[in-house]
């Protein structure tokens, strides 16, 4: 007996597979499934001769799926995979996984017989190519591409809803738009610009299948100058009719571009190179881009008033350490100048930009936490006795809690509650050791001893520099990271740090007090 599993979500394309599948012998059973959960449960559960599947289910992914049942051991049948786009990422991740069968959304029945018969051809039930009778026409011959391209174009409504509003920044979400876009009429590619009006110039945001271009460019280079204006609603050019350049260094006569507004000014273009049909866009394809560019309109204003209100939460809180800091001379600019070396550190790990970025503004506000601590205890002018130094220890996590309702800064939030954390597992408040303290809270933790030990105390006078490489080696694989202390001591032997005693000899006292760790100007400069 062949045992075919088919899993697809749409029941009425389930029902049609069953039908074309079923065709193939009389000894064929044909078992469906409606989503991941069933499919995992009868997959373990039982072994199949064969599995149709669809791709893209709304409970996730099937290649996930099968990815995972792998690694648990679960046989996997020989596997057609139906798809309605297919990206190259996702073609290798198929391959990958040894599915040899894929099959392109819309197809008709005969493709699907003909690809079913070479998957189980060396099944021993399987009929053979000389004992197969002719296959009569039937009504699903005509319904199923019909079926197809209707489950298709809802798939693409439910990642226009589901799928782009789940990025969190500005360009995630311009791209996965473009994605979409690109799919909705089988473009070979595209691209969306926003318009800077005070340059009059269109800069590319996302791109696909462009190659090299210039990431900017005069509107008045190409012929989108209507869409911006407000005068057109879509500009279709093709090989028979041109309309002009849709971007310096691309020759694609065959485009089409629509505006993209925010809160209804129009302040860019979604481009679209080569789409399937040379026709003009008419009915439900042009209704799904116009729900796209009307979601995406949402979408970045909502951004918008998100990253200026994180923006303006962020320079408050800034603020507050600043002030918090001004009441003691001896640690004013402690968190500015923990927050560059920090930053300088993370570069020198190769860590991108904006998480550089972010790990600088960790450093700002690593101390906030004190603005919970007793000033009799805060600003005692001398060592801590036992019970001092137990309040003072609550910082971090006071820190943290500060955080926990600003969504825009759980990262920063590791930084506070995690950067008094030991290598060794013996800090605070967590004690938790090794690579189970963020990384960018190892980073701050090595960045603020550095500060504590290069700068003048009530109790003491700074350390030199011959001191300080001293506890960073001692202190590596137990008190720190080693890998932090490699770029720390790195960037301390060429001459990035220098003491508070160093700063001022150097300086003539021109420099005031509280001037710690400078980061040199003529080796680079940081924000």
């Amino acid at each position: 007996m062949l045992k075919l599993l088919i899993v697809e979500d749409q029941p009425a394309v389930r029902e049609v597979v069953a039908e074309i599948a079923g065709e193939l012998s009389e000894s064929v059973q044909v078992t469906q499934v409606g989503s991941l959960g069933e499919a995992r449960t009868v997959l373990v559960s039982d072994e199949w001769s064969g599995l149709i599947t669809d791709m893209s289910l709304g409970d996730g992914n099937v290649l996930e799926l099968i990815a995972n049942l792998k690694e648990e051991g679960v046989s996997i049948p020989p596997t057609i995979l139906m798809s309605g786009f297919l990206t190259s990422a996702r073609m290798a991740q198929a391959l990958q996984l040894g599915i040899e069968h894929v099959l392109a959304k819309p197809f008709a029945p005969d493709v699907l017989l003909e690809c079913l018969e070479k998957m189980l051809s060396k099944h021993p039930e399987a009929v053979k190519p000389s004992e197969k009778p002719k296959r009569p026409i039937r009504s699903a011959d005509r319904l199923l591409p019909e079926m197809f391209e209707m489950d298709r174009r809802m798939g693409l409504v439910y990642r226009m809803f589901d799928e782009i509003p789940s990025h969190h920044d500005v360009s995630s979400v311009c791209a996965s738009a473009l994605n979409l876009a690109v799919e909705v009429v089988h473009a070979r590619g595209g691209f969306l610009a926003f318009f800077e009006r005070n340059q009059h110039k269109l800069v590319l945001v996302a791109n696909q299948g462009m190659g090299e271009v210039d990431a900017s460019c005069s509107l008045d280079a190409t012929h989108f100058h209507p869409l911006i204006a407000g005068e057109e609603e879509l500009i279709q050019s093709s090989r028979l009719e041109p309309k002009g350049i849709c971007w310096p260094g691309l020759n694609e006569p065959h485009h089409i571009a629509i505006p993209v507004r925010l809160q209804g000014v129009a302040m860019g273009v979604l481009c679209l190179l080569e789409p399937a049909s040379g026709e003009a866009l008419k009915g439900e394809t042009r209704q799904i881009l116009g729900l796209l560019v009307k979601e995406l309109d949402t979408l970045l204003d909502n951004r918008a008033v998100h990253a200026a209100l994180a923006d303006n939460m962020r320079e408050t809180l800034i603020a507050l350490v600043r002030s918090l800091e001004a009441r003691d001379r001896y640690t004013r600019d402690h968190s500015g100048r923990v927050g560059a070396l920090s930053a300088i550190f993370a570069e020198d790990l190769g860590l991108d930009q904006d998480h550089v970025d972010l790990i600088r503004t960790g450093g700002l506000l690593h101390d906030i936490g004190k603005c919970g601590i007793p000033d009799a205890v805060l600003l005692k002018p001398g060592r801590y006795t036992e019970n001092e130094f137990a309040i003072m220890k609550a910082h971090p996590a006071i820190g943290d809690n500060i955080l926990k309702n600003m969504d825009t800064m759980v990262r920063e939030r590791l930084m506070l509650r995690h950067h008094h954390e030991r290598y060794d597992g013996l800090g605070y408040p967590d004690r938790l050791a090794g690579e189970d303290i963020p990384l960018d809270a190892r980073i701050v933790c090595v960045a603020d001893a550095i500060d504590a030990m290069t700068t003048h105390r009530v109790y003491r006078m700074a350390r030199p520099l011959s001191f300080c490489l001293e506890q960073l080696k001692a202190g590596s694989g137990t008190q720190f990271d080693p890998r932090v202390v490699e770029v720390a001591i790195a960037a301390i032997e060429r001459g990035v740090v220098q003491t508070q005693a160093e700063e001022q000899q150097t300086l003539d006292g021109v420099m005031p007090i509280s001037a710690l760790i400078t980061v040199k100007t003529e080796v680079r400069t940081y924000g």
